[in-house]
């Protein structure tokens, strides 16, 4: 008999998060991961800058870094203005840009504008929310099997063409568009002689884009190497009773001395400001509201800079978090420079999110094509814990001449353990036949995405059948080791329809010493996505964004498992 030891819902591997400014404008007015530095910047080896004094040390950091002068040079691009609720894809950009430039030692003299790169929150937002249609298949990236997953925007666009610049984001989630290979874009990529993914500071403007190949395959400005959940040091209990996590501040400290962009959002319309210091502090209870990018933190901030006059407006020490925002700049003599200090202390920060993006000169080609089932682009997995051996796997048919490069993965929770073994030539049915082309077991700190470099590169005929399967372990308190199932799952949201494609010879379970088949059990996982979401979150107001009143609002996706091949291995 099968044995499940535990179920939990994963929701951004974060437990909450605010679904921000949903279905409408925002108001621009207005336990830590068990994780040392040094393991953190091994991760991060292959992404470091071409030279290796732009890292500081994160097993020993300063009181103070600012990316904007990171030993001599600035690595933040210009701040912007938003003009609609999508401050998620200004916070999710701007970490982005960061950590590419980094990566990428384009850095530019401290005091100077960083232009190097700016990519485009318009396509985040846009090709996140418009699920794939049969115009968007294009050999390589997204095939005909996938067509209508994801989110239906034909409603809310027949009401207004610009509505899901409105809905907002639990922006996690866009990490799995850039783990598919869409995007970051960047605004100057021409297409059709029109610079389509630019984002101007006119309301006015008609800002839908087509949904095709030719559109959303825009050419990528970057490639993801991980994206990081990382812990909030504004920690909550099972009674949402508010505790200050200070290892999880040091790990968002530890990612900005490796030049990583971090996003994350914090409660913007509550928080008290001090204009004159640009600081700014929220001690309540009410949910985040706002995302930001963080580009820097000082220890030394003096608490007494917050605002004080109320009982939730005195933090309680000194150090704070250096927030670019979205607001543009303004005030008198440009005091207002667009930078506030978030007190370390806040305690709406959620959402926490650091990217790492790979040096183009170390890769093979910068022309990839994936092999994918998970267009699903949500951040909510289900997942369920074993006993026994249990192994996911995702099975592909090569569909030209091509060669195996890398796999890609998503796990949910910090220190797992990822085995993984590839085989071609497999038969129906059992995604561990055919021939072993390699195998090996890569550790994680972070929860998030996480992409591998193979040891070889696998030439693939065309038709011939192949497979990446993956082992998840974890260990579980005084449980011992436990094998990790997970899948992600979402339901509508503002008023969109949406859609999962899960067919059968997609994605497979291996559970009590056999192969079964996702698609043979869709209703009943579809069953534990509701379940899990009923019994974690019961009544917690954010959780009714996501209108699980009913379980048919709920669809399910295939393993969140990628191949990732080159035309030319050489």
């Amino acid at each position: 008999m099968l044995m499940k030891k535990t179920l939990s819902l994963v929701l951004s591997a974060v437990m909450m998060t605010a679904l921000l400014s949903a279905c409408g404008a925002e108001n621009a007015s207005s336990t830590a991961e068990k994780e040392t530095a040094a393991a953190s910047a091994a991760e991060t080896k292959a992404a470091a800058p071409a030279t290796e004094d732009e890292i500081i040390d994160p097993s020993n950091p300063p009181a103070r870094v600012d990316l904007r002068n990171f030993n001599g040079k600035n690595y933040v691009t210009p701040v912007k203005r938003q003009i609609y609720g999508d401050c998620w894809t200004f916070s999710l950009a701007g970490s982005a840009e960061i950590a590419y430039l980094v990566a990428n030692d384009l850095g530019v003299p401290a005091g100077e504008e960083n232009k190097n790169v700016n990519f485009s929150e318009k396509y985040i937002a846009w090709y996140l929310y418009h699920g794939i249609t049969k115009d968007d298949v294009a050999k390589g990236k997204v095939r005909a099997s996938q067509v209508g997953e994801g989110f239906d925007c034909t409603g809310p666009d027949a009401d207004n063409p610009n509505a899901v610049f409105f809905f907002g984001g639990e922006f996690i989630h866009n990490a799995n568009l850039f783990g598919s290979g869409f995007g970051p874009v960047d605004e100057s990529v021409t297409v059709n002689d029109d610079k389509p993914y630019q984002y101007t500071s006119v309301a006015s403007l008609n800002w839908t884009l087509p949904v095709n190949a030719a559109y959303r395959n825009a050419p990528a400005a970057a490639f993801l190497r991980e994206s990081r959940y990382l812990q909030s040091p504004a920690s909550r209990d099972k009674d949402g009773k508010y505790a200050f996590d200070e290892e999880a501040l040091n790990t968002i400290k530890a990612e900005l001395c490796m030049g990583h962009g971090v996003s994350l959002a914090y409660n913007a319309s509550l928080s008290a400001v001090n204009v004159k210091n640009l600081s700014a502090y929220y001690g309540g209870d009410e949910p985040a509201d706002h995302a930001v990018t963080v580009v820097g933190y000082d220890d030394n901030f003096p608490k007494e800079n917050f605002s004080k006059g109320t009982e939730d407006a005195s933090p309680e020490g000194n150090g704070a978090l250096i927030i670019k925002n979205s607001w543009g700049v303004s005030g008198k003599d440009g005091v207002d420079d667009g930078y506030v200090y978030l007190s370390y202390y806040d305690r709406s920060i959620v959402s926490v999110l650091s990217f790492v993006f790979d040096r183009t000169d170390t890769l093979k080609s910068t022309a990839f094509n994936y092999d994918q089932y998970d267009l699903l682009m949500t951040e909510w997995y289900a997942t369920a814990d074993y006993e026994a051996e249990t192994k996911m796997a995702n099975v592909f048919d090569a569909e030209e001449d091509e060669n195996l490069y890398q796999i890609s993965y998503i796990t949910c929770f910090p220190d797992a353990n990822v085995s993984y073994a590839i085989y071609k030539g497999v038969e129906d049915g059992n995604p561990s036949s055919g021939t072993l082309l390699e195998s090996g077991t890569n550790p994680h700190s972070f929860a998030g995405s996480h992409k591998i470099d193979l040891k070889s590169v696998y030439p693939l005929k065309k038709g011939e059948k192949y497979a990446v399967v993956l082992t998840v372990t974890r260990t579980q308190g005084d449980n011992g080791t436990v094998y990790t199932e997970l899948f992600p799952y979402t339901t509508e949201i503002c008023g969109t329809k949406v859609q999962g494609i899960v067919n059968k010879g997609e994605s497979y379970l291996y559970a009590d010493g056999k192969w079964s088949d996702m698609a043979d059990s869709k209703d009943s996982l579809i069953e534990r996505a509701f379940k899990q979401g009923v019994d974690e979150f019961g009544d917690r107001k954010t959780m009714t964004e996501i209108k699980r009143e009913s379980k048919d609002t709920f669809v399910i996706d295939n393993y969140p498992i990628k191949a990732i091949l080159i035309q030319d291995g050489k």
